[in-house]
Order: structure tokens, then sequence, then C-alpha cells
């Protein structure tokens, strides 16, 4: 079941409602809400004086294990490892509390582990379901979820910490949740029209609707990710939105999207006088249009280092729509890669058809630049033949 437009739509404004007027009362609620309760003092004046004399009495053995999962919390960042042998110890002194199975779970996803990330989570939230409630926890979650082919759960948690993200600490980390987010429901909404494909009316239009509301939900999240501060995460934001877009059958807005990569070369090119310009021009013009060939090159190949994809030749996708409006070879490449692996026998197959053969007719994707021979910069761009070359 997908969010509406509407409803998707209020959702997206709550996080910017919440930090505008209560910004401290927000941040106030995340540090209370990564405290266990056993850890918590009852009066929320004193919250950060942890047990009270009157539970330490109780159980002797709590201030070490909350000292424990304070440890632990911290050494998450860096020290994973360490962070799961606190959890360990924590959860020996006083076993059946949920907590340290939460930062069992989180220090599991960090070393890489997601199947043991699900189920200690999984433990945790036996114990107490609000023992995941934190946006922090929350997402790890939704990662450790989708990550171990859980697509419907990890979604139903990303929706629930979309109007939560305010709660993070940092710009990168609320893009990061709506670019997973986004790339999550586009997964899906590939997956409903594959069903859709063989199902037969109503049940086959059922499944296309559901397949829309998707992928408008995987736009909405990129849209919201985009009006944000800019982050290191901007152009991936934009390549993603462009993506969805397209895949929508909105080939103008994609291009649109695209625009914003295409400035630094549209300043560059020579404004001479006259039909061909002066020489000097010509030569800032060309030197401007290598660097940014090189700058486009660099973010192609660092896209294939992200972790937020739901589908990984999506991957190609992404690293072909940098391309297109400075290195056509290159782009062509990476399209053709992506039609002869998985990406061909998919849902999005049509579209990314549609753009390989725009940019072969020499249109650029849409672009105003016709086709050119491929610089050297595309040619070290290029992937390997066996991963599909340029013709």
């Amino acid at each position: 079941m997908h969010l509406g437009p509407l409803l998707l739509t209020a959702l997206l404004v709550l996080p910017l409602a919440a930090h505008a007027g209560q910004a401290g009362d927000l941040v106030a609620a995340a540090a209370a809400a990564g405290r266990p309760p056993e850890c918590s003092a009852r009066s929320g004046r004193a919250i950060a004086r942890g047990p009270t004399v009157w539970e330490r009495a109780r159980a002797p053995e709590l201030p070490r294990y909350c000292d424990l999962l304070a440890r632990g919390q911290a050494q998450l960042g860096g020290d994973a490892e360490a962070a799961r042998e606190s959890a360990r110890l924590a959860d020996q002194l006083l076993p059946g509390h949920a907590a340290p199975q939460v930062l069992l779970a989180r220090a599991a996803l960090a070393l890489g582990s997601p199947e043991d990330a699900a189920r200690a989570f999984e433990r945790a939230r036996s114990v107490d379901p609000r023992s995941v409630e934190d946006p922090q926890t929350m997402h790890d979650l939704a990662r450790s979820l989708a990550r171990t082919g859980k697509r419907g759960e990890a979604i139903a948690i990303y929706r629930a910490l979309v109007p939560r993200i305010d709660l993070l600490g940092t710009a990168d980390q609320r893009a990061l949740v709506l670019l997973e987010a986004a790339h999550l429901s586009m997964a899906t909404a590939g997956a409903a029209s594959v069903a859709d494909a063989s199902a037969r009316p109503p049940a086959g239009a059922h499944g296309e609707a559901a397949a829309r509301g998707d992928l408008d939900e995987a736009i909405a999240y990129l849209r919201e990710a985009r009006l944000r501060a800019q982050t290191q995460l901007a152009r991936d934001v934009t390549l993603s939105l462009a993506l969805a877009l397209d895949r929508a059958g909105d080939k103008a807005q994609a291009d649109a999207a695209l625009e914003g990569d295409a400035t630094a070369l549209e300043a560059a090119r020579p404004r001479g006088e006259g039909p061909r310009g002066r020489a000097e021009d010509r030569s800032a013009g060309a030197a401007a249009r290598e660097r940014t060939a090189d700058d486009l090159a660099s973010a192609a190949a660092r896209l294939r280092t992200v972790e937020y994809l739901a589908v990984p030749e999506d991957r190609l996708a992404l690293e072909a729509l940098a391309l297109e409006r400075a290195m056509t070879a290159a782009a062509i490449a990476r399209w053709e890669a992506y039609l002869s692996g998985a990406g061909g026998q998919g849902p999005w197959a049509p579209a990314a058809r549609a753009r390989l053969d725009a940019l072969r007719r020499g249109a650029g994707g849409g672009a105003r630049a016709p086709a050119r021979p491929r610089a050297p910069q595309e040619r070290s761009a290029a992937p390997r033949p066996s991963a599909g070359g340029a013709r």
C-alpha cells in the first residue's frame, strides 16, 4: 500500500514545520529517545543523571549496565567491534532487555552483517516494540530490512522515519535517508510493474496504480531532498530525481533536472566576437571543457561506491545520466551496459533504450549539444568491454 500524494506531501512538510518552531524540543526528544527506559530517571528534569538511588538499590548492576550501553553508543561511529562487545557485556549483566539487542544490531550493521542486525532487531522488538523508535535506530533498522530483502517492511519504517529526519544530526544523514527511501520506492514500483505485466485485469490495473504511486513517492522524497540545503549528496539527489522522472514518463522534467550539471559547460563555451570567437576564448573554453569532463568522469566513478541503491544495476543508469551532457560516448557505453545486463530485462528497459537511442541520434538525451568525438577523458571513463563498451 502506498501513500496518497496529499498525505505524502503533508508528511514531508512536517519536519520543516517542527524544525522551525520546536528545534530545542526536537533535540531533547532525540536525546531522550536514544536512552533505554531502565537507564532514565523518572523525572524529565533529571534525565541526564541516569538511574535513581532506588533503582540502583533494586538492581546493583544497573549503573554498570547503563555505562556499557552509553559507551557502546559512543563507540558505534569509530569502533563497531568494541560497541558489539559492550552490548554483549550489558546483556550478560541484565539479560532480557531490548537495549543491548538494539546496540548489537546497530554494531552488526556497521560491521557489514545485515542478517545478524535484522535478527538482533527482531529480538529487541519482541521485548519492547518502542526500543527502535529513535531516528538513528530507525534508520539502521530500515537499512537492515532493505538489505535482507524485506522491502515492504523497510518502506514502512522509512515512511515513519521521513517525518522525523530533522532529528538526525547532519544534513548529509537527512539527504541519505531520503535517497534510500526514494530508491527503495522506485525498486518497489519496478517490481509492481513486472507483476502487473503478468496479471489479468482488474488485478493488472491495481498493480499499475500501485507502481505509479510508489514512483510518485520516490519523486516526492527526491524533490524534498533537493529543496533542502546542499550537501555532499546534492549531485546524487539530482541524478536520482532525473532517473525517477524519466521512468515516470516525464522526460522534459528529467532533462530540466540535469541542466544544473550542464551549467559549468555552458559557462565554458567561448563567447568571442563573431561566429568563431577569439582564439584565447576558444582555448579557455577547451580547457574548461576538459576540466568539466574530468569532473564528470570522477563523479561517475564515485557512483560505484554509493550504498543507497536498492537495485545494483541502477548505478549504471545514474552514471549514464551524469555523463550524457558532456561525454556522449561514455554515456552511450553506460546505457549499453545497463541494457545488456539485468536492467535490460527489467521494467525500466524501454526508458533506458529511449535515452540511448536519443544519444545515438546525436540529440544528447534531449540536450542542446550535439554528439561529439570521444575525448581522452571519456576513453578512461568508459567501462571495460565486458561490461558493454561503446560502439
